[in-house]
């Protein structure tokens, strides 16, 4: 079982392993406060998700007029929405991303952002954190149905936080034109991967705190044919 934190952390974690130890806690949902501390807990993990995106779309140093942006989680969605597109430019965006980074052969998973269920479950953990939760919470099928929401909860957020590396952001214009027009529906695939080995593809990750950069995955000669014309 982990165990609570005294001190709060901004870690991306904390706040969710905060609500996991509190739910493990419940009793199976009879403890009615320690679930609330769970759904308070996922709730911040929620946010703080949801601040990490926001923060990797920014692509700078936040300013003081940005944290105005920052002050509710609904105001935090718009942004992410204003800066990387809704839902299904999000989705389109990542997918496409899979598409390369399978070409590439680089391991790991690439996660969605799936901003709708957050925001869905962001209310259902504040309904818990309400007056109305504590005048009907003696209610067995209220237990019930408060456990199975947070479990659902904590079921997403592992799924988020373990898939999650950054928000990949193209800064080449003919490599983001490809993208809109993937995301557009204006090429498939199969597309994308005869135009990568026509021009050729390779990654390097560039650290900040000054190690040496360094090559990673599969490079793609250019002028490669697509497997279909071999």
């Amino acid at each position: 079982m982990p165990a609570r934190i005294p001190s709060r952390s901004a870690d991306l974690r904390h706040h969710f392993v905060q609500g996991a130890t509190w739910l493990q806690e419940s009793d199976h949902g009879t403890n009615t406060a320690a679930l609330s501390y769970a759904a308070f807990e996922f709730r911040l993990t929620i946010e703080r998700l949801a601040l990490h995106y926001w923060r990797q779309l920014l692509e700078r140093r936040p300013e003081r007029e940005d944290f105005r942006d920052i002050r509710s989680f609904k105001r935090i969605e718009q942004r992410i929405y204003a800066l990387g597109g809704h839902q299904r430019e999000i989705n389109g965006h990542f997918e496409f991303m899979r598409i390369v980074t399978n070409m590439l052969e680089i391991k790991g998973d690439l996660t969605t952002p799936d901003l709708g269920q957050l925001a869905n479950h962001w209310h259902s953990c504040s309904e818990l954190c309400h007056i109305s939760w504590t005048l009907s919470c003696g209610v067995p099928q209220m237990q019930v149905a408060a456990l199975e929401s947070l479990k659902s909860v904590e079921k997403f957020i592992t799924e988020q936080i373990g898939g999650l590396a950054s928000w990949p952001i193209i800064h080449d214009p003919a490599f983001a034109d490809l993208r809109d027009r993937y995301v557009a529906g204006k090429i498939t695939p199969g597309d994308i991967e005869a135009y990568l080995k026509t021009v050729g593809l390779w990654t390097r990750i560039e650290y900040k705190d000054g190690r040496p950069s360094e090559f990673v995955g599969k490079a793609i000669a250019p002028n490669e044919k697509p497997n279909s014309e071999r």
